[in-house]
């Protein structure tokens, strides 16, 4: 197995690419933050609800989320979550519901702790929704409501971001379980099916063993409504029964008329493990990075307002079949390539993390998009992005810090954060070019 283990977690354009313009501003750099002292425990995530408080939350890994307020890591952790924590488990994703400043109410992916009963082989992945405490705003409600539980079949490639789009509808990165090369075709089956190693028999559950749904997927659910009696094709609910979620009306599978046995909740599917992605904030555009198998590793778009989409996975990884590595893999009918792929061999990589448009005080930076590999540490600056260019091409930040890149994250302003397996966490910077009235909040 390559890097599948917590060691290699995170999770490279074919070769390396053309001479391009330097990256401006010339003194971008990252400065350790929120101090140079400052060591959190596994800091998968950093997100920021947009409230006015200026706070920063910081997931960490096995034990919960911590708050940075006024340039201070407080002692008291947000919440504490009880989760499975080995291999490529743990807390993996926040979101702060887009009314937190009214309805004080954010979302946490997690795994389930060792002990709960499980739907498929082993720790299920869950979606819960939590509150903060009516006495004191840095502290949330211990207990959360669990709006859905995912099967899963290994410890590894269980995705886990999170993020509302900007129709205010909750996207969840699902990967495709883990087993390597997706022998049971999780990834491309678009409803039910049992590990049986054959990929063909998507929407078979007749059998012995666990029956499985959602993996390798984007869900996408309107968790600010309830649906009374879940219709055939809520894979996650009990048909008949209430859910507590809906499904929004540009799922590609919402009709269960039209499609009773695919998963009302899949928005994109055909992805390995899409451990990082993100929503532009100024376009609504997805970027996905989604880690490869043995050679290539991959960021994927989609347009806002663009349907569900097929983002290839098993039949390519990356713009190469798989398996074989030959350059130029169709993909099923229908389906979405990268927008860039890039080998182990050429930047010294193994797994990509799928990063930010940055939309922050630094001027000459809005617009580009970051990325890195959680091997070479490099963040990797892409000038370019966008629907209609293809291949991407990017540059490679210099001096940046020795580290295993685990996430990127943006606060309230978009300033925009990068974290590492030692548990440092930085923040982009430039003293040239910051606009201060910007990173102030008074340039709209």
């Amino acid at each position: 197995m390559r890097n599948e283990r917590w060691l290699g977690f995170l999770l490279g354009c074919a070769a390396a690419t053309p001479a391009l313009a330097a990256i401006t501003p010339a003194d971008l750099r990252l400065v350790r933050w929120p101090d140079s002292s400052t060591t959190f425990n596994q800091p998968i995530a950093v997100q920021a609800p947009a409230d006015g408080s200026g706070r920063v939350f910081v997931i960490e890994r096995c034990s919960g989320i911590r708050i940075v307020k006024n340039g201070q890591l407080l002692p008291t952790p947000f919440v504490s979550i009880a989760t499975s924590c080995s291999s490529e488990q743990g807390i993996l994703g926040l979101a702060f519901d887009p009314n937190f400043a009214s309805n004080h109410t954010f979302y946490v992916t997690y795994t389930a702790p060792s002990g709960e009963p499980e739907l498929g082989a082993t720790n299920d992945q869950v979606l819960a929704r939590f509150t903060v405490s009516a006495g004191n705003p840095d502290v949330a409600n211990p207990t959360g409501e669990v709006i859905l539980r995912v099967p899963d079949i290994a410890d590894n490639h269980n995705g886990g971001d999170l993020h509302f789009d900007r129709q205010g509808y909750l996207n969840w990165s699902m990967g495709d379980g883990g087993v390597q090369g997706d022998p049971n075709g999780f990834a491309q089956c678009t409803g039910r099916k049992k590990a049986d190693s054959n990929p063909s028999t998507c929407h078979t559950t007749s059998g012995s063993g666990p029956t499985y749904y959602l993996l390798g997927k984007i869900i996408r659910l309107d968790v600010h409504a309830t649906t009374a009696s879940a219709p055939a094709n809520f894979c996650g609910a009990t048909p008949g029964q209430p859910a507590p979620y809906a499904i929004p009306p540009g799922n590609p599978f919402v009709d269960a008329g039209a499609h009773p046995q695919e998963c009302a909740e899949i928005f994109n599917w055909g992805f390995r493990n899409p451990f990082r992605f993100s929503i532009d904030r100024e376009t609504g555009d997805m970027l996905i990075g989604d880690v490869g198998q043995n050679t290539y590793e991959e960021v994927s778009f989609q347009a806002a307002g663009s349907p569900g989409q097929n983002f290839q996975w098993n039949r390519c990884e990356g713009l190469h079949t798989y398996p074989g590595g030959a350059a130029g893999c169709a993909g099923p009918a229908g389906s979405v390539p990268p927008k860039l792929d890039y080998s182990h061999n050429s930047v010294g990589g193994c797994a990509v993390t799928g990063g930010y448009v940055y939309r922050g005080p630094i001027g000459p930076l809005r617009g580009q998009y970051l990325f890195s590999d959680y091997c070479s540490g490099d963040i990797y600056v892409v000038a370019n992005a966008g629907a209609g260019v293809a291949p991407w091409t990017w540059e490679t930040l210099s001096g940046t810090p020795n580290m295993s890149t685990y996430s990127f994250g943006e606060d309230a302003d978009g300033n925009l954060y990068v974290t590492a397996q030692g548990g440092q966490i930085y923040r982009f910077q430039s003293d040239s070019a910051t606009d201060i009235i910007f990173q102030d909040g008074f340039d709209g």
